[in-house]
């Protein structure tokens, strides 16, 4: 089971996503964040794509992996219109199921069991 340069991406994309998230919530005043909701749906909206660029185009897209990417970016549009909390949580989390669930694919397609398309 390896993961390639490509996942370690992925993986430091989503945790910069995470700490956006934190950052917000807890008004840590960061720059560009701040303590809005917004700027930091749209941060996390960019990292979230930067994930996702990771993928591999040839591979076959999974429709789960996709209706959950069109979930993201729903919520941002949502979260940037409303500010809301609740949403920008929502959008974090949708950011790391979607890093959860390819990065696993990618362990058992690695491992040797049956391929799974991210």
């Amino acid at each position: 089971m390896t993961l390639t340069r490509r996942d370690l991406s992925a993986t430091v994309s989503t945790a910069l996503a995470v700490l956006v998230f934190a950052a917000a919530h807890e008004g840590w005043s960061v720059p560009l964040v701040g303590d809005s909701y917004r700027w930091a749906a749209a941060a996390i909206f960019v990292l979230g794509m930067s994930a996702c660029a990771q993928g591999n185009p040839l591979e076959r897209a999974n429709p789960f992996l996709v209706s959950l990417g069109v979930a993201a970016l729903a919520l941002t549009i949502a979260t940037l219109i409303t500010g809301s909390l609740t949403l920008l949580s929502l959008l974090t989390a949708d950011t790391v199921l979607l890093w959860a669930l390819s990065t696993v694919g990618h362990l058992l397609h690695h491992a040797g069991g049956r391929p799974v398309a991210t």
